[in-house]
């Protein structure tokens, strides 16, 4: 859901339009939350796979990257599935970029389509399990601004949004 009430702050205007990826765990759904004219990635595909696969049962939907897990693990990540429900999701992340707001995502699938990449390499912060190398090899290899996460989101913010707010 994106804020629109004008009681929240907007990010600075160099983010206006922007597709960023930014390290899984690091806050995105935190932000997204606590700025208007933010969208979670994660909440855009979680509607693109009611879209794509309208049978399948969402469940109780608290957090968005369970049901992403739960989808790609009932449809055996299917490559075809997938694509189809990442391709609808990028239809709707630059829909809201083309509004002058922010999509921040961090589907390591999608980090080609990131017109800003924020990395964090604190393993304390960077969600269990995720391959921190290949991000960093994958943010190498494009041509966009590329930055420390916590230049911009100090660590104890950090800290806070991956434990819950």
């Amino acid at each position: 859901m994106v804020i629109r009430s004008s009681n929240y702050p907007r990010l600075p205007r160099m983010y206006w339009g922007e597709l960023i990826y930014a390290t899984p765990g690091c806050g995105k759904t935190y932000v997204a939350n606590k700025y208007r004219d933010v969208v979670d990635g994660d909440d855009l595909i979680v509607e693109a796979i009611r879209e794509v696969a309208p049978g399948f049962d969402i469940g109780y939907y608290n957090d968005p990257r369970e049901v992403i897990f739960r989808y790609f693990r009932y449809i055996n990540f299917g490559a075809d599935k997938k694509w189809r429900v990442y391709n609808r999701a990028l239809e709707k992340m630059k829909f809201y970029c083309g509004n002058d707001d922010v999509v921040l995502f961090g589907t390591l699938d999608l980090i080609d389509e990131a017109d800003r990449i924020f990395l964090q390499q604190n393993s304390y912060i960077v969600r269990n399990g995720f391959n921190v190398g290949r991000e960093r090899d994958e943010a190498d290899d494009m041509n966009v601004a590329t930055h420390k996460i916590d230049d911009y989101l100090d660590t104890s913010l950090q800290r806070v949004c991956r434990w819950g707010y």
